[in-house]
């Protein structure tokens, strides 16, 4: 018997993230990774982190 294991072993992302600061500027990253860098980086106080639905390249195709 075949066992699945996995179809892919890139990373996977879906959502872009914006690390919000107290001073009311922000930073956008590309992965939570990222953001989690600027969160414990950062000289001005973070505030929050707010999840983004990333922005596809291409069109959507549905069935």
């Amino acid at each position: 018997m075949k066992q699945f294991t996995e179809t892919s072993s890139d990373p996977y992302d879906r959502h872009h993230y914006r690390v919000w600061l107290r001073d009311g500027s922000f930073k956008d990253v590309e992965s939570y990774d990222e953001a989690q860098r600027v969160w414990y980086s950062s000289k001005t106080r973070p505030k929050t982190i707010e999840v983004m639905q990333s922005k596809r390249r291409g069109s959507a195709k549905g069935f």
